[in-house]
């Protein structure tokens, strides 16, 4: 028991690990956005909302382990292989979600927020 409960903890210090190392070249970037002094403020939230998108999907990808690791040791109990079936769904739902949400911020900068775009946009709502 002591070995299985060790073996646990080791896996689950890991896999929360990953996020930390992944996201460390952006929370650097975020924070260099911060000291700069032309720091303008599209960059800030883009830079930010790219860093929710990845821990979203991170959380996805997480919740997909734990929805497999449910289904597997569900032993043939319909309530518990319905509750996995939920998780696996729903995981794979925000997955989804993640994705659409990368391509509509990059649709929206290289649409709207092109210096030319802004210039034109100026000059229209002026």
């Amino acid at each position: 028991m002591k070995n299985k409960l060790s073996k646990i903890f080791t896996s689950g210090v890991v896999l929360l690990s990953f996020p930390m190392v992944a996201f460390a070249n952006l929370w650097d970037d975020i924070q260099g956005d911060l000291g700069g002094t032309d720091t303008s403020v599209n960059n800030l939230i883009v830079n930010i909302l790219n860093w929710l998108i990845g821990a979203a999907a991170v959380v996805c990808v997480v919740m997909l382990i734990v929805g497999g690791y449910s289904y597997m040791t569900a032993g043939g109990d319909e309530n518990k292989v319905k509750t996995a079936t939920k998780t696996l769904t729903n995981a794979i739902i925000g997955l989804a979600i993640c994705f659409i949400a990368v391509m509509l911020v990059n649709f929206v900068l290289k649409t709207f927020l092109q210096p030319e775009t802004q210039s034109l946009l100026m000059t229209f709502l002026a």
